[in-house]
């Protein structure tokens, strides 16, 4: 069966074609972008988790810790946390956020109040947040970690 198409039935054929085209074309430029965008994401999420990775985590004994008031700074690319960390009777009585800027940084802030109750550095981390409840842990056990202490030792004695 053969059709035969009016001269403005050809051209609105050619118009229905050219929207589809340009149809075509940006739904290809904003997958192009969606991907380009997801893969940098992506390849930023895994530094912060390669970085997270490679904090220092000491094994402290609260036991061995002294009753005081306890100070550390864990700076990353993603995120700057200082705290202070109470200690009295060999237990975390209170940890107080200092600075807290950058990435996962109040979204893990829960694992303050795990910490405490549990009496533990390392506690689970904050579902949705586990990169910044590593940097979390990571400053709390510098804070109580024995070298941390005589490096604060010395810094006192010259003031």
């Amino acid at each position: 069966m053969h059709y035969i198409l009016y001269e403005s039935e050809k051209d609105e054929v050619k118009m229905v074609q050219k929207k589809a085209s340009a149809s075509i074309h940006w739904l290809a430029i904003l997958t192009i972008i969606f991907v380009m965008v997801s893969g940098f994401l992506i390849h930023r999420h895994r530094a912060y988790i390669t970085e997270a990775m490679h904090l220092p985590f000491h094994d402290v004994n609260l036991q061995e810790v002294e009753d005081g008031l306890y100070s550390a700074k864990t700076y990353t690319s993603f995120l700057h946390l200082q705290l202070e960390v109470t200690v009295k009777d060999h237990v975390i009585t209170d940890i107080k956020v200092i600075e807290n800027a950058g990435y996962d940084g109040e979204t893990a802030r829960p694992i303050i109040n795990k910490m405490i109750e549990e009496n533990k550095i390392v506690v689970p981390a904050v579902k949705g947040a586990e990169i910044g409840s590593m940097v979390y842990i990571s400053c709390v056990s510098t804070a109580l970690s024995p070298q941390t202490k005589s490096e604060n030792e010395g810094q006192n004695a010259e003031d």
